[in-house]
């Protein structure tokens, strides 16, 4: 009963779209739990290690350490926790033999002040990693306590930094008809000596550990001239916005005026709305901007949490599969977008010098803050804070070699590994489909029919090129977690083939382009007509049909990861973005004609449109946000259906925030500075509202 309360709360908060998206997290799954006795665990008093731990004639630890093949800095500091230890067993068992009661005297005092030199140690080993329950569960961090190590550097005890030794246990062996082989990677906390080098603590862990392993130790965290140069320009940046909300006596088409925070608050947080109609667009973009952003939540926090398990276990139910299955969500807002784009301009744009202008202000509406992410991940993300979790994703190396992509919008034409932010090949897509649709829209005002021909058969020809590449590379219908492993081969092919190629995602854009002349075009005699009108009828059906089948279509493959119908699997990889596009505009067309009114008024709130402006921005953002809130703790969190759920309220409600910010502190003041007309024909349009009430 509670799992069935907890489900309908989930819904509620994210209908009708629930979803999850983080494009690239399925390279960053980590391992299915498994049983322990499928490992290959290490034998402590066997093999090599026999003498070496062998508690009978083992020698002390102090002269142990003085055997150890690294240099000597490092041996010293290795010394001084052994030796310590040596001196600690001692001081508990007497400190040896005393003969007169002024020597038992002495000895005691020297045996309480040696016992208390060396007390630190006990919290040198208490702060090690050790095996920790919930491990068929997925709990593979043994991490130990990240603080202590730091209290031990900070009152000079003993100056240790924080390393990860990161094991791979290989399996036992491969039962038959278990084709999972990923091995099992436990990651074991750490505090080495701070003089040891990478090299030396390999050896160290070598020489005790039968495994292949790496270690990493945490680097101190400091900003590079590049960073300081960086919030040096944001500050300078500052202070115009701060002198001119200060003191707000210039023109409101003033270039100091452009600054003003007050002012540029005011038309980021307005409800105001360009046109009269279809605002239920805007309240859709919100519900699928939560829902993706709930699945980044879900699918980011995998490697940062001690029960993998929770993830794994809802593969085969049916109500998770919800959850599992998001991608086609993606293209909703590319189909919303390009429906809007379309819907407003058409027959506005009608020369090329009208597309370039376009072309411009999405621009600058657009790349400034998209700038400050991304330079913001690449340069000052790293160092914002520190511990055993901090980071554990590719995401910022990746930044180091592709944000010059990213900000050219190019980055899906290369490797999928090569992009900054995960949600940056979408970007990209976006910004090309966005050229391509209002040169197309430019052309519709002389030639619609022939635009739409075009629109049609772009539709087709991206639905087979999907169907060949998916067919012939035998590829998974979608990215999704699966009762058995996807050869990851295969998952990077999908994406490179499928979702990064602007050829096989135009399919939605071509429906968005379809729907907006639809709509634009449509008679007020048949906009009152709702679902009196038997096509309506037909097509509201059709809008039921094309929604539910991305939802339940890859069901039998999550579960079974068998092509035992790969026709069915290749249908689906390349007609369920499309079919969810589709899905999503029929509804939208029919609420512009009169159908389900109490929806429409529902999802054209208000509210909504100060939100879907930043829609795209905020999904950049949500990356980091996300990643923050799970790579600064200090120990891996403890999922659950109702803690996934608190914190994708929490990260929306701040990646919409800090989109906000952007907004009014970069975007507007550049926009507002090369397009002054816009500020001053909203600040006319305000004063028109008033005097009319």
């Amino acid at each position: 009963m509670i799992q069935i309360v907890q489900l309908l709360l989930l819904l509620l908060i994210s209908a009708p779209e629930f979803a999850t998206s983080c494009t690239l997290c399925h390279f960053r799954t980590p391992p299915r739990p498994r049983p322990l006795d499928q490992y290959k665990l290490p034998t402590i008093f066997g093999g090599a290690a026999k003498n070496r731990l062998d508690l009978e004639r083992m020698p002390k630890f102090c002269n142990a350490s003085r055997q150890l093949p690294i240099h000597s800095e490092c041996r010293e500091q290795f010394e001084k926790i052994f030796c310590s230890t040596d001196l600690l067993t001692d001081s508990f068992s007497g400190c040896g033999a005393a003969t007169t009661v002024a020597t038992k005297e002495q000895q005691c005092s020297a045996c309480a002040k040696q016992k208390a030199e060396n007390m630190w140690v006990l919290k040198w080993f208490d702060s090690l990693g050790k095996p920790a329950a919930g491990i068929t569960e997925g709990n593979y961090y043994w991490l130990g306590d990240y603080e202590m190590c730091a209290e031990l550097r900070s009152t000079r005890t003993f100056s240790g930094q924080y390393c990860r030794i990161e094991m791979v246990i290989p399996d036992a062996g491969v039962e038959s008809g278990c084709p999972q082989t990923d091995p099992l990677e436990i990651v074991l906390g750490v505090c080495f000596p701070q003089t040891c080098s990478v090299a030396d603590l390999t050896r160290v862990a070598q020489a005790y550990l039968p495994y292949s392993l790496k270690v990493q130790c945490e680097s101190e965290s400091s900003w590079s001239l590049v960073t300081y140069f960086l919030l040096l320009c944001a500050f300078l940046w500052l202070l115009p916005q701060i002198y001119s909300t200060a003191f707000e006596n210039h023109q409101i088409d003033s270039i100091l005026g452009c600054f003003s925070i007050a002012e540029n608050a005011k038309r980021t947080f307005s409800t105001r709305r360009q046109t009269a109609e279809l605002h239920t667009v805007h309240g859709l973009e919100f519900l699928i901007n939560f829902t993706i952003i709930s699945g980044m939540v879900y699918n980011i926090m995998m490697p940062y949490i001690e029960n993998v398990a929770f993830s794994y276990e809802g593969i085969s139910d049916f109500a998770m599969h919800i959850v599992n299955n998001y991608s086609y969500q993606i293209d909703g807002l590319l189909a919303l977008s390009a429906f809007y784009t379309t819907y407003l301009l058409f027959g506005v744009i009608q020369t090329p010098r009208h597309v370039l202008e376009y072309i411009g202000m999405r621009f600058i509406r657009f790349w400034p803050a998209y700038v400050t992410c991304v330079l913001f991940m690449y340069i000052i993300f790293p160092g914002i804070s520190s511990g055993p979790m901090w980071i554990h994703t590719d995401t910022v190396d990746r930044c180091e070699t592709g944000w010059w992509k990213n900000l050219l919008f190019i980055n899906n034409w290369y490797n999928v590994t090569e992009t900054c932010v995960d949600f940056g090949y979408v970007i990209s897509i976006e910004a090309q489909f966005y050229v391509i649709l209002l040169v197309v829209i430019m052309l519709s005002a002389k030639l619609p029919l022939l635009m739409q021909i075009f629109a049609y058969l772009g539709l087709i020809a991206s639905i087979a090129l999907s169907f060949y590449r998916a067919h012939f590379l035998a590829l998974p219908p979608a990215p999704m977690l699966t009762l058995e492993p996807v050869e990851l081969s295969k998952t990077h092919q999908l994406f490179d083939q499928l979702l990064l190629s602007p050829a096989t995602r135009i399919s939605t854009y071509c429906i968005g382009f379809i729907f907006g002349i639809g709509c634009a075009s449509a008679s007020e005699d048949l906009r009152q007509r709702g679902l009196a009108y038997n096509p309506h009828k037909i097509l509201a059906l059709l809008c039921l049909l094309t929604g539910i089948y991305p939802f339940i279509g890859a069901f039998h493959f999550a579960n079974t990861n068998v092509y035992s119908s790969p026709i069915f699997d290749t249908i689906y990889a390349s007609i369920h973005r499309p079919f969810w596009a589709f899905s999503l505009l029929s509804f939208v067309y029919l609420c512009h004609h009169g159908a389900f009114e109490w929806l429409n008024a529902l999802l054209s709130w208000r509210v909504f449109a100060p939100l879907s402006k930043v829609t795209w921005i905020t999904l950049v953002i949500a990356e980091p946000v996300i990643l923050y809130f799970f790579s600064s703790l200090n120990k891996p969190a403890h999922a659950t259906h109702w803690s996934t759920m608190y914190t994708s309220i929490s990260a929306a409600f701040l990646s919409y925030f800090v989109a906000m910010c952007l907004d009014i502190f970069v975007t507007r003041p550049i926009r507002y500075l090369i397009y002054r007309e816009q500020k001053h024909r909203y600040a006319q349009a305000h004063i028109s509202d008033d005097n009319k009430h």
